[in-house]
């Protein structure tokens, strides 16, 4: 054979099988069509999507439901979803024609709820009850869940904390106490608590919040706030999985307040003493700009350009038929906007679950976490805003600048340089339970769970001298130590049965036990030399002077408790429930008390009559009526104080007697602080289960709230008030949540809307009670809380100009024809004399505005196309006010802002609106409405864009899914308040020294932590 016929055959053979391998390709794949309709009606559903298992490979059906999908011969699985049905997974195998039919799900409503000692299906709870996504916490790079959960929930008010670390805000149906606990129970794995600071955003995959009192119910006493119900992470009987999540990025502050130049400021003082020389009638000599040539920012000096922030979490899962475990850890470390300033935790968590026999299953959940922070000093950002400006920040090279030429002012770069405050701590919260199956629908489960923390915190004052009002010789060292440790003791025996398919029945008998224990020590020793943090021993410092205290409580508590649910025909839904609350914190005999609620739900959608109707797929009517007890109220209230000691012995026949006398007293029958809510709502889904509203009506009335009382000065008792059941306040209003969402082909989008509206008003205080004043500023109170006005609400004089010129104040008369306000000058407040008695004193002051927001909003959405996807959260509140306590003057030198010097009083007709600089004068320091601002605002609370990388990519290498994503908290924020941000946060009281002061003391701003808008870039890996 020639060469040339060898090259022929090739070629002939080359092409037969260029020919051949396609068509043998072609064989091996298949093509299967089919058809997708609805079980309601059978009618063809456009729109589906059907994708290969385990891939991105699919199509969509077409107007008639008709869809084609070429496999593979690896390709089985197909998976059919669409927006209002359940989800299905179709094994193919040979078949080449495969008709699906989807049932009708509407998902929120069968997604299975916690409402407490057991779990439910959304669409048969009667009560308030509502869920937050996993995903949308897990977005928020917070150094606390409790934050992430601002603008998800209607009727949920979270303000967040700009500090690192620092636990937010929250409130659930607004304020209903003074001197009690105000913060909603936490409920973390079965166990209670008093807040989530522990918990990192990705240690949760669950959040349940029980707002009315009929869902809050069976957590009795400590529930009266509402409860946020947490389950952590927990494992699964699928193949072992391996996840990471994390983000690094930084923070920068959202508003930076400009404050007055060295020049302007010297320029203002000039004013001042100009004004006030002419007040007095003597003489002042101005100061000449040229001999204070700085201009120090000094917020530029103590807060970080860039606060660096990441977060960092590993997790191990899996199991089998009889055994799934969780485990994992979580770090987060987080940069304070003010340096020297910084919070890092370290979380270790942990979930095992067995089925042990046929008949006990046992489990236990526990979450470590560690945590350390460097603190700010208390009056750092108070001490930044009033320092003077034209002084340099060091007088040499070692030395700092002393401000003492203006005043007894701290230098704030000094403050926070010679500041040493460390707190370390560690928390254990954990429990462990059995379950035993008596029977097919009996169960008893038993319950043991802890929450022990401890803390160290050591602050070290060195040496300095900068002047004499900002100096310490002592070289004083602190240390305080608390201790807290709660646990509780659940055991319920539950019978959940359904009869004849139509009755089904759940009833709940439990008791709970439970005891909390919190004890302190703090101490102090002079002396201890500066030889650094390993020598900052108390036993290397001067016995002489040193000073030791201690603190304690015990709350022991004991409840028993029923409930039943009851659903005839998925239509008619009761539920009721009653407790039997006994506490220690009460006088022996007011201690127990019974606490019943009922809720009733009608599912019109399913009745008869509704069955021809298109509009509503789902349609609930549910009403509910609730009491609860609390007993979250400053330990000891009910405790008497008596003192023994020579001077109250007495001597009878010659021979002492010991005598005592009560020198604390206290009230005469305290009894329980009781919630009583009513809550109507209705729940509609319309639009083939694409769009859902759900509205509420709530009145909630605190009965007997724990109110200051005065104490009479001839008892000679040493308390100047005490506690005691004297109000009654009220929080009404209405929620509204609307959550719509979709699919076209490969584009999915959602968007919902919360909205909640509250009025707060105390409506009945007993005979004898007086308001009680709050909010100071040094000695000037700004709040005043009392009948027929909410709780803290801001009172003062009201201002209604600016007085121009001698002339206006000679003017400014009462029917007497005398002046009003006598003494003062132009450029000073111009007060309304309110009781027109002519003269301007305390009886002309006015309630002025609440704190308390009004309303507030979260509009949440998200897209999908493909591998991409977006989120947008946004946030507001409004209805509200601010007291700018930043402004107010005390010694005199104080620095100004910008926009105080751009607006000031300089003269005759220049502004009738701000007054001059000169607010030395007594009556300008008075509360008033000029340092009230709007509390308004509206933010984008968080956005976020992510990509998921193609499975046919993450296969090759072994790993199920990865996703990049870039985020941003708190970009851009609406508001027109003249300080850092309208976000005011309260801190939390706690059981142990609940107080008004907290309380009474809302949205005043003097040393607010600025806001931070923070940008990160992030990965989720699960293999």
């Amino acid at each position: 054979m020639s060469v040339e016929q060898i090259k022929s055959d090739m070629k002939k053979y080359i092409l037969l099988w260029v020919l051949l391998i396609p068509a043998l390709a072609w064989a091996q794949d298949r093509t299967v069509t089919g058809r997708v309709t609805s079980s309601e009606d059978e009618l063809p559903l456009p729109g589906v999507n059907v994708t290969v298992e385990g891939t991105t490979k699919g199509t969509v059906t077409d107007v008639d439901g008709n869809y084609t999908l070429t496999l593979t011969p690896e390709e089985n699985n197909l998976v059919f979803s669409f927006v209002g049905y359940k989800s299905q997974t179709v094994a193919a195998g040979d078949q080449t024609a495969l008709d699906v039919v989807l049932e009708a799900d509407v998902t929120s409503l069968n997604e299975v709820v916690v409402i407490g000692y057991g779990v439910a299906r959304k669409s048969d709870v009667t009560g308030a009850v509502a869920s937050v996504d996993a995903e949308a916490v897990a977005r928020i790079p917070s150094s606390t869940a409790a934050e992430a959960l601002q603008g998800r929930v209607a009727g949920l008010q979270v303000t967040t904390n700009g500090a690192p670390g620092g636990s937010p805000t929250v409130r659930i149906r607004g304020l209903g106490s003074v001197s009690s606990r105000v913060d909603p129970l936490y409920v973390v794995d079965g166990v209670l608590v008093d807040d989530i600071s522990f918990l990192g955003t990705t240690d949760i995959e669950s959040v349940n919040i029980l707002k009315d009192a009929s869902a809050s119910a069976i957590y009795g006493i400590r529930a009266a706030n509402g409860v946020v119900i947490i389950t952590t992470r927990r494992g699964n009987k699928d193949q072992p999985r391996v996840t990471y999540s994390g983000y690094g990025g930084f923070q920068v502050p959202i508003n930076r307040v400009e404050m007055a130049t060295g020049q302007q400021y010297i320029q203002l003082l000039n004013e001042k003493d100009q004004i006030a020389a002419d007040r007095t009638g003597g003489t002042f000599t101005a100061r000449n700009p040229a001999n204070f040539p700085s201009s120090t920012d000094w917020y530029d000096e103590i807060l970080r350009e860039q606060a660096y922030i990441q977060s960092h979490d590993l997790g191990f899962s899996g199991g089998s038929e009889n055994t799934t475990f969780a485990i994992g850890a979580s770090y987060f470390d987080q940069e304070g906007l003010a340096r020297k300033n910084d919070f890092k935790r370290l979380n270790i968590r942990s979930s095992v679950e067995a089925k042990v026999t046929k008949f006990l299953k046992a489990g236990v959940n526990a979450t470590l976490s560690t945590t350390r922070s460097n603190n700010a000093p208390g009056s750092l950002f108070s001490g930044a805003y009033i320092a003077p400006p034209a002084i340099p920040v060091m007088a040499g090279d070692t030395t700092f600048a002393s401000p003492q030429a203006f005043g007894d002012f701290p230098n704030p770069a000094a403050t926070l340089f010679y500041n040493n405050d460390e707190t370390r701590g560690v928390r254990l919260v954990g429990s462990v339970f059995g379950e035993v199956y008596l029977a097919k629908s009996l169960t008893f489960r038993s319950a043991y769970g802890v929450d022990g923390s401890y803390s160290q915190n050591r602050r070290y004052i060195p040496y300095y001298n900068v002047s004499s009002a900002q100096r310490d010789t002592t070289r004083s060292l602190i240390r305080r130590f608390d201790n807290g440790f709660n646990y509780y003791w659940d055991n319920t025996l539950t019978y959940d049965q359904t009869l004849n398919d139509k009755h089904h029945v759940t009833v709940l008998l439990g008791m709970n036990a439970q005891e909390q224990r919190f004890y302190a020590m703090e101490a102090r020793r002079q002396g201890v030399q500066n030889l650094g943090e390993n020598t900052w021993y108390l036993n290397l410092g001067s016995v002489e002077g040193q000073t030791n205290t201690d603190e304690g409580f015990r709350i022991a508590s004991l409840s028993f408790f029923g409930r039943v649910n009851y659903a005839f025909d998925d239509r008619y839904l009761f539920t009721a429930t009653l407790r039997r609350d006994g506490t220690s914190i009460f006088p022996e005999n007011n201690r127990y008390e019974y606490f019943p609620s009922v809720g009733l739900g009608w599912v019109i959608s399913a009745e008869p009559f509704m069955q021809d109707q298109n509009l509503f797929q789902f349609l609930k009517l549910r009403a509910s009526w609730g009491k609860m007890g609390n007993n979250r109220i400053p330990a000891n209230t009910a405790v008497r104080v008596i003192s023994t000691g020579g001077t109250y012995t007495p001597v009878f026949g010659g021979t002492p007697q010991t005598g005592a006398s009560i020198t604390i007293v206290g009230p005469q029958n305290l009894l329980w602080e009781t919630t009583q809510e009513i809550d109507v709502a209705l729940e509609a889904y319309f639009l083939e289960n694409r769009l859902s509203i759900e509205t509420d009506f709530y009145h909630r009335r605190t009965e007997g709230a724990i109110f200051p009382v005065t104490v009479n000065g001839a008892i000679g008792a040493s308390n100047a008030q005490y506690l005691d059941n004297n109000a009654d306040i009220v929080n009404r209003g209405i929620e509204v949540s609307l959550n719509w969402r979709d699919q076209i082909r490969d584009f999915g989008y959602n968007f919902g809307v919360v909205f909640a509206r509250n009025h707060n008003e105390v409506v009945d205080l007993r005979e004898g009670t007086v308001g009680i004043f709050g909010g100071y500023i040094n000695v000037t109170p700004t709040t005043y809380t009392t009948l027929g006005h909410s709780v803290g609400e801001f009172y003062g004089r009201r201002v209604v100009g600016i007085f121009q010129s001698d002339e206006d104040v000679a003017n400014y008369v009462g029917e007497s024809g005398e002046p009003i306000q006598p003494g003062a000058q132009p450029g000073d407040f111009k007060f309304a004399d309110v009781n027109e008695d002519g003269v301007i004193n305390d009886r002309d002051r006015v309630f002025l505005g609440s704190a308390i927001p009004k309303y507030n909003i979260g509009i949440n959405l998200g897209a999908s196309y493909k591998g991409f996807d977006i989120a947008l959260d946004l946030y507001g509140q409004g209805g509200n006010k601010i007291y700018n306590g930043r402004r107010y003057r005390q010694l005199g030198n104080e620095n100004y802002d910008r926009e105080f010097f751009e607006n000031r009083w300089t003269g005759e007709g220049s502004t009738n609106n701000f007054p001059s600089a000169d607010l030395s004068a007594d009556a300008n320091k008075q509360a008033n409405s000029f340092y009230l601002e709007s509390g308004n605002f509206f933010k984008i609370r968080n956005i976020q864009i992510g990509y998921t990388l193609p499975n046919t990519l993450t296969g090759k290498i072994g790993v199920k899914s990865v996703r990049v994503f870039a985020n941003a908290t708190n970009p851009i924020v609406w508001f027109k308040y003249s300080g850092f941000t309208p976000e005011i946060p309260t801190a939390p009281s706690s059981v142990n020294n609940a107080n008004t002061t907290n309380i009474t003391s809302q949205g005043v701003d003097i040393n607010v932590y600025p806001m931070a808008a923070t940008y990160n870039f992030g990965l989720n890996i699960n293999l």
